[in-house]
């Protein structure tokens, strides 16, 4: 009888720690009668095909009926959904893999959380909705049909060479005031080839996304052609937001024990300081417009991680590409310059 006693009592606790785990993973005391704003319920997600994969999750491309979607903030923020509810929506969502341990639980819930944060923006991939209330947790994102743009730039080198408008590459009287690219955006053209004026629309729309960033004291930190993602209409998001921060008096540090940092596209003062701010942003978006103007080459090929501390203090700073103007490549350097103070301000 005591043995049968241990058993029933052994079995129950195990019952109720799983419960509990369970409880306090997908949300206790949660009313699933109600829900938020940004809630999307798994069994509303029709899943396709695995695209990608992070480090405590996978990213699907997925359908999302528009009658779901039209009852979320970002319907009424993005005018996307359209009237017709019988629509699926394409989106990619991001699971937290089966087997996640607590640390990769709260990684995956501060992602929602800093996506929240950061709310719509047209030139920054937007949180569509997510669920943390049932299995499995699932972040719905803006899908973006040409990937990331420096394998779009890669791609697309061929089609811009063999353009008229080559010899003119990122050439413009004004190169200070990207914003006169802005009536370029809605034009109809063509997907099969690139030209000089999509590439400044790029910058353009990079640089309006990352003042929406600056303006809600974000910094970014990992600002770079792999994390910008290039729309079917070639309308440009930024993503990639796994280190940025909250600044304190435009003021924030990392460490790189937690994760390589991107050591080619860091400002001088967060190589050496681990100092980040939106200036040091500003650093990267300059070495993103040489990413563009070079579609998709490599800044420093042959300098290593090791030997670019040292360089960039003495004064070295990338050549100019033989295709940049002059103009271009003087908004690069004045991003690289080593005073904070001296780099461009983003609405410049």
């Amino acid at each position: 009888m005591i043995s049968v006693a241990v058993v029933v009592v052994v079995r129950n606790f195990r019952r109720q720690v799983m419960w509990n785990a369970d409880s306090y993973i997908y949300g206790h005391n949660i009313d699933y009668s109600k829900s938020t704003p940004c809630w999307i319920f798994p069994e509303s997600i029709v899943f396709d095909k695995k695209i990608g994969e992070g480090a405590f999750g996978n990213v699907f491309i997925a359908k999302i009926n528009t009658q779901v979607i039209s009852k979320t903030m970002y319907a009424k923020q993005s005018q996307l959904v359209s009237d017709d509810v019988k629509n699926d929506l394409t989106v990619a969502v991001k699971l937290l893999k089966d087997g996640a341990n607590q640390s990769e639980f709260d990684n995956f819930c501060d992602e929602i959380d800093l996506m929240k944060k950061i709310g719509y923006h047209q030139y920054i991939v937007n949180m569509i909705g997510y669920s943390k209330v049932k299995k499995p947790l699932c972040l719905v994102l803006e899908y973006m049909e040409n990937g990331n743009l420096l394998h779009f730039l890669r791609n697309t080198r061929n089609k811009l060479r063999n353009t008229e408008e080559t010899q003119s590459f990122m050439s413009t009287e004004n190169p200070k005031n990207l914003e006169t690219v802005k009536l370029i955006q809605n034009e109809s053209l063509s997907s099969e080839i690139i030209t000089p004026n999509d590439l400044l629309n790029f910058a353009w729309q990079i640089s309006s996304g990352m003042e929406y960033l600056s303006s809600i004291k974000l910094v970014h930190c990992d600002l770079a052609a792999r994390n910008i993602l290039v729309g079917a209409t070639k309308n440009i998001k930024i993503s990639g937001f796994g280190l940025t921060r909250k600044s304190n008096e435009n003021l924030t540090y990392l460490s790189c024990k937690s994760r390589r940092l991107p050591v080619k596209w860091m400002a001088v003062e967060a190589l050496f300081d681990h100092m980040f701010t939106s200036y040091s942003d500003v650093w990267a978006y300059g070495i993103v417009l040489f990413e563009i103007v070079t579609l998709g080459g490599s800044p420093y090929p042959s300098v290593s991680d090791c030997e670019l501390l040292p360089l960039l203090k003495s004064g070295y700073r990338i050549d100019r590409p033989k295709n940049c103007a002059q103009p271009m490549y003087d908004i690069m350097v004045k991003c690289w310059n080593e005073d904070s103070l001296q780099r461009p301000k983003k609405k410049e």
